[in-house]
This record gives structure tokens, C-alpha cells and sequence, in this order.
């Protein structure tokens, strides 16, 4: 029986885990991983039934025509109305990426009462940029627990909100839930999980004009693709209800768990493989030749 060496083994061996990387980086590339998640957890320890504003948890929000930053329309400066509130999120098992504060199971996004409905609003962070040449996004999804109304139109859709350059965008595509929320207390058993499909909206975002303290406005400009460059902020962006007849306290929107996903991100051990079995070669070769 022939013996072979055992240099010759051993660069078999490494010829064969270079390849198999090699094979792995070529296939398809289906891997996907989350690349920011805000759970949006209230303080550790809240007092009942005390709210925070979005800045505890690194974002901001907007409301109305002439967007009003989230102090306005509350109450003592408890966040009444547009705010974080202290109930259990949706879900409570999951921790913050690329998120300021640690994630907690306790609070969640809200606006409520007659500025919920009969106004527009954003709300959005900057504290996390995307960069498309790194990472190819997939989808954006988040949890909606609104409120009903009785109102012809019922409660706006959400709609992904970017920026991009210094210009806004806010989806053409509506986000909708079909379930309702009837309460706080209901959300962590009944919010609903919204997905927005990023590769399939090419050419289907709306300008948003967003000037703080001035002008929150969809449009004018629709059906338009998104520049290249990367998203240097991110969140939600919902329209105002119509036929609201000056009636407050009518509706509450709430939302949690705001997740990008990317796709086409090689796997960590492909490129590990590659890269060991390159280096191990050209060391190999390199003592023959000494």
C-alpha cells in the first residue's frame, strides 16, 4: 500500500477547507440577521401608570402639519399623549441591537386621544446608520396595536419612514393591522406584526417634508425611488384620520419592536474558512521554499 507524507496531507486537508469556503461564499446567500432592533424599554423600575417621552430610548417624534416636537399637548410633562408608556411590550424576549438603552420588557410607543387621530406624526432615531454598502436590507417590521374607530376610514396605516442624504421618504405602501387593541394592557397579547418588504419597494416612496417646529407634509412628490447612500435615520410615519368631527379621546396608536433585517451578509465560518486555509497555504509555502 502506498504512504503518503504527512505534509501532503496536511495540504490536502487545507486545499479542501479552502474549497469548501470558497463553494460556500459562491452559493446563494440566504443568511440573514438583524442589524438594529429598539424594544423600547421604560425605566427599570417606573412608577404606575408614569410615561417617558421617545428621547429615553434614543428616538424622537413629531406630530402635526407644523411639526410639533413630543412636549406638546401634554400633560405636567407626563407623556400623556405622545410618549412611552409603562405596559408590557410586544414581545418580551427579545434584547436591543445597535440600540442606546438596554432593553427592558415594560413600555412601548404611543399617541392617544384626539392628536392621535385628527393628526399626522413621526417618529424616528438617528442613533444607528445603515450602511447600504455593507449591508443589504431585507425588511423593516414592527408590532401595531392601534385602536379602532368608527370613523369611515377607520385608523391610519403606517408607512416606513427614511432619510437619506438629508431628504425624507415615507413608503408608498400602507402598513394595516386586522386585529384591534382595545387597551394597554391588551397589547403584549394581541399586537400584530407588520412587515414591510424592502427589495419590493423600488420606485414606491413618497418625498416627506419635515421641517421641526415648521412643516410635517406627505408629498409633494410620489412614486419615487430612493437615492443610493445610507439611511442615516429611520422610524414610522402615519397620516392623519379624516372626519374625526373634533372628537377626542377617540383612538390610540401604539407600536414596539421596530427590527431591520438584512439579507446577503456572508456567513461569519465561510469567510473564516477561507481565510484560515489562504493564510495556513501561504505559510506552507513559504517554508518549501526555505
Amino acid at each position: 500500500m502506498q504512504t503518503f507524507p504527512l505534509k501532503f496531507w496536511q495540504c490536502l486537508t487545507l486545499k479542501l477547507v479552502v474549497l469548501t469556503g470558497a463553494i460556500l461564499l459562491s452559493m446563494p446567500l440566504t443568511y440573514a440577521d438583524v442589524i438594529y432592533r429598539e424594544t423600547f424599554g421604560g425605566p427599570s423600575t417606573p412608577a404606575a401608570n408614569v410615561n417617558t417621552n421617545f428621547e429615553f430610548d434614543g428616538w424622537s417624534g413629531y406630530w402635526s402639519p407644523t411639526a410639533q416636537n413630543e412636549a406638546a399637548g401634554n400633560t405636567a410633562g407626563a407623556w400623556n399623549n405622545f410618549g412611552a408608556g409603562s405596559s408590557l411590550g410586544i414581545p418580551t424576549n427579545l434584547t436591543n441591537i445597535n440600540a442606546g438603552i438596554e432593553a427592558r420588557t415594560n413600555g412601548f410607543p404611543f399617541s392617544s386621544g384626539f392628536n392621535s387621530v385628527s393628526n399626522n406624526l413621526l417618529v424616528y432615531t438617528t442613533e444607528y446608520t445603515v450602511d447600504t454598502s455593507i449591508f443589504s436590507i431585507s425588511t423593516i417590521s414592527f408590532y401595531s396595536g392601534n385602536t379602532s374607530n368608527t370613523f369611515p376610514n377607520g385608523m391610519p396605516g403606517w408607512r416606513i419612514a427614511v432619510q437619506i442624504g438629508g431628504a425624507w421618504y415615507a413608503s408608498d405602501q400602507l402598513l394595516i393591522q386586522t386585529s384591534i387593541v382595545a387597551n394597554a394592557a391588551g397589547f403584549n397579547t394581541s399586537g400584530q406584526k407588520l412587515v414591510f418588504n424592502w427589495t419590493t419597494a423600488a420606485g414606491a416612496w413618497d418625498a416627506l417634508t419635515f421641517v421641526p417646529g415648521v412643516t410635517l407634509a406627505l408629498g409633494p412628490n410620489t412614486g419615487l425611488a430612493l437615492p443610493g447612500g445610507n439611511l442615516d435615520a429611520f422610524g414610522l410615519y402615519s397620516d392623519p384620520a379624516i372626519n374625526t368631527n373634533g372628537v377626542g379621546g377617540i383612538a390610540t396608536r401604539r407600536w414596539d419592536t421596530y427590527e431591520i433585517n438584512a439579507s446577503a451578509i456572508p456567513e461569519p465560518s465561510s469567510v473564516a474558512l477561507v481565510l484560515i486555509g489562504a493564510v495556513t497555504l501561504l505559510g506552507l509555502r513559504r517554508s518549501r521554499k526555505a
